[in-house]
């Protein structure tokens, strides 16, 4: 038996959402992007692997109030599935819920014949599977119990139901010591010749070491042989004793952090041979067209030296990042000529949207800022007190007056608590 496992598909990805797609006006190009990775997987699912089931674990939605095209697309995704004979497990993930409901209610009503929706973690077999169904529940969202709490009492639940046959565990949440991603950070070297500091771009991969998260250790305890989860983005295998324990990742890439990782999605086959592979009957299936992104980076001289050696087939229809680093007469020249520079690659390759930044010298409250940006990377999500203490740092720039300041602060954390709350 085959099983297509396919975590954090983000139809509705918010990032450069006022840009819209050149076939598809009406969309974010984004939005496109996430479909089209999705739809892949689907013709991949139908045309030449034919699982006897396919598992999303998680954030089919990047938010809980999708389009209605976005919508439709789903659910026509799903028919051709179901057409197929795919049967199709949906795991509600974090993304997927607000306070009081969650994205996919609509297709759980329909009570479509071989779709499943699940909201609340579930034990139940399929073909001579036994299956452990952990979707991120609203009960953790509504935080009447934390995510540890609840995958502690499904363990308890499935060692009382676990049964002489193989198991699959599917989740979606967070897992101390996963890698929470790669992403780039500039960084100073000092050139022994010259005695500059020179900025350089490097690469950090972060674990999560979040205290309150479910372990490494704990996925050994669900007594299951394989563990595929979603959260996470970023494939890997994780480092576990007992069982195989892996996030497929996301289809398609959603930032400059992820440039260089690849993209697809896992098919666990049961007749597989496991002997001596690290993902034991799984096998990873590679998305190879997603959107392409460059970044140049240095003052206009270096950017424009970078931008000549540019393959113009590779990067056709790619977003571009100008990211500039020099001194304040260098930022003066970049500023005259950034218009003509933008042209310049437009004429080139056609992106679909350019990004300019002008980073500044290493200040303190830039040394902050990182700091701030690497606890979140370990913690592996973005909260509450993240946001307001961003909106804190930018409010303190601009603001002067305490009493205004607090009021601000005050309103953001509001507004923030209002749009979470649905």
């Amino acid at each position: 038996m085959q099983i297509a496992v396919v975590p954090d598909i983000h139809l509705n990805k918010t990032v450069y959402k006022g840009v819209m797609d050149r076939n598809m006006p009406m969309l974010p190009f984004r939005n496109v992007d996430f479909m089209n990775a999705f739809q892949y997987a689907v013709d991949k699912c139908v045309n030449e692997i034919k699982p006897e089931l396919l598992v999303i674990p998680g954030d089919t939605y990047d938010n809980f109030e999708p389009s209605n095209e976005v919508r439709g697309f789903f659910s026509n995704q799903l028919s051709r599935l179901t057409n197929a004979k795919i049967p199709v497990i949906i795991l509600i993930g974090n993304h997927d819920v607000c306070k009081k409901h969650h994205g996919l209610k609509d297709i759980q009503e329909l009570k479509l014949k071989n779709v499943v929706v699940v909201e609340k973690p579930t034990v139940t077999e399929y073909r001579g599977v036994q299956l452990f169904l952990f979707p991120y529940s609203l009960e953790v969202e509504q935080k009447k119990k934390t995510i540890k709490e609840e995958f502690t009492d499904f363990v308890q639940e499935i060692k009382s139901k676990k049964k002489d046959m193989p198991s699959i565990f599917f989740g979606h949440f967070p897992v101390r010591g996963g890698l929470v991603n790669q992403y780039t950070e500039e960084d100073t070297l000092t050139d022994t010749t010259t005695t500059l500091a020179i900025p350089v771009s490097i690469q950090k991969e972060f674990k999560n070491r979040n205290l309150h998260d479910i372990s490494i250790e704990d996925l050994d305890r669900i007594g299951a042989d394989y563990v595929l989860l979603g959260d996470y983005h970023k494939h890997q295998v994780l480092d576990t004793k007992k069982c195989i324990a892996m996030y497929p990742g996301s289809l398609e890439k959603t930032n400059f952090s992820e440039v260089d990782t690849i993209k697809g999605f896992v098919v666990f086959d049961s007749d597989a041979d496991p002997k001596g592979k690290i993902m034991g009957k799984c096998r990873f299936v590679e998305y190879p067209n997603c959107r392409p992104m460059i970044e140049f980076r240095g003052n206009l001289s270096k950017i424009r030296e970078e931008f000549k050696k540019m393959d113009p087939l590779q990067y056709k229809d790619c977003i571009v990042k100008l990211t500039f680093t020099g001194t304040s007469s260098e930022l003066i020249d970049m500023s005259t000529n950034l218009e003509s520079l933008k042209k310049e690659i437009r004429d080139k390759v056609n992106p679909i949207h350019i990004d300019f930044v002008a980073k500044t010298d290493n200040t303190e409250e830039e040394q902050k800022a990182s700091k701030l940006e690497q606890e979140i990377m370990e913690r592996g999500h973005l909260s509450n007190d993240d946001i307001i203490e961003v909106v804190k740092e930018m409010s303190k720039e601009r603001i002067k007056d305490d009493k205004e300041l607090n009021l601000t602060i005050g309103l953001a954390d509001e507004i923030y608590k209002e749009t979470v709350g649905g």
